[in-house]
């Protein structure tokens, strides 16, 4: 296990995320975001091997098995302590399909199969390297296999970062004494948080664990557009697409095309940004790519939900579809 890991690990042992409590949490991401989806690709999921690659304490994840009973979910993370919870979580909610691993994801895991679907959702930025985990990642996907990532934002996590460098300073930068930096971050008035950490959760042990995640935490990367693309670009992965942002406190669809009338689902509302009939040819002559790029600098997302996928996959959607629009394949797929 390589330094970073290793204190990363070490890390979330103490301060298991989204919670250190058993008791039931009613987060509904997944479940949103795999039933979006479906709703959108008629993938049905049932008979489907899913693979959810750190994940924590598990509440998230319990909450999409128990939505979807007829689909086998694997949960791996890096911390026992943050199983032993999940794994009484899921004991207290009755859910049966899910099977909980400890996995390095720096070190691979083809020795857990071959998955259609794998989640890996606020933990690749964490990584050492996140590209080589990513690629480990890769080699458990089915033919026609599909990757959902959630990484921050580079352009709305600015504040985060401004927020995190005032406590890392007050905290006499390393060693990180966790115990003082959550002091300082209460203290500070810190302690409201942004889309993914607002989880209303009461109880101090969690709301310390959110602190730690936010602002003390010992590793992460964030990402513009073309950040991602470098990520992904080794992969090995057809394409991906953009599939949702964060930004604030509110999460929403991408949509690179300009909209007309009211969509069923909150998209990205490009035409709002750009009223002028002048500016909107402009925007429509760019390419995919810059469209991408003029997006990132207008909704200055904290966070993206990416969506991956091999060669095989683009038979679950319509090349008209939201997903077809908005793919962009990689050269090295």
């Amino acid at each position: 296990m390589d330094d970073v890991t290793r204190r990363v690990s070490e890390m979330y042992a103490r301060f298991p995320y989204p919670s250190p409590r058993t008791q039931s949490r009613k987060l509904a991401e997944l479940v949103n975001l795999l039933s979006i989806f479906s709703m959108e690709t008629g993938y049905d999921f049932r008979g489907r091997s899913v693979l959810d690659a750190g994940t924590g304490t598990g509440h998230r994840l319990i909450a999409a098995a128990a939505a979807l009973p007829d689909t086998k979910f694997t949960a791996v993370d890096i911390s026992e302590t943050a199983l032993v919870v999940a794994r009484e979580v899921a004991g207290r909610e009755g859910v049966r399909n899910v099977e909980f691993h400890v996995a390095n994801l720096m070190e691979g895991g083809e020795a857990l199969g071959t998955f259609d679907v794998i989640l890996s959702m606020g933990v690749v930025h964490h990584l050492s390297d996140p590209a080589t985990g990513i690629q480990h990642l890769v080699r458990n996907l089915a033919d026609d296999g599909i990757l959902f990532l959630y990484v921050y934002g580079r352009h709305g996590s600015q504040e985060r970062m401004r927020r995190k460098q005032i406590v890392s300073l007050l905290c006499g930068n390393e060693p990180r004494d966790f115990d003082a930096g959550i002091r300082l971050v209460r203290a500070l008035g810190f302690d409201s948080f942004d889309y993914g950490w607002n989880l209303n959760f009461e109880d101090e042990a969690s709301r310390n664990g959110m602190i730690v995640d936010a602002y003390l935490n010992v590793n992460e990367a964030l990402f513009d557009f073309d950040g991602l693309i470098e990520l992904l670009q080794p992969s090995g992965l057809q394409g991906f697409l953009v599939y949702g942002i964060t930004a604030d406190k509110y999460g929403c669809l991408l949509e690179t095309r300009v909209t007309k009338g009211k969509p069923m689902l909150p998209v990205t509302d490009v035409a709002a940004h750009l009223q002028s009939p002048f500016v909107q040819e402009a925007y429509e002559r760019l390419t995919l790519a810059d469209k991408y790029r003029l997006i990132d600098l207008l909704f200055r997302p904290n966070g993206y939900t990416i969506m991956a996928f091999t060669a095989g996959a683009a038979r679950h959607w319509s090349s008209e579809s939201r997903i077809g629009a908005n793919a962009l394949m990689l050269s090295g797929g």
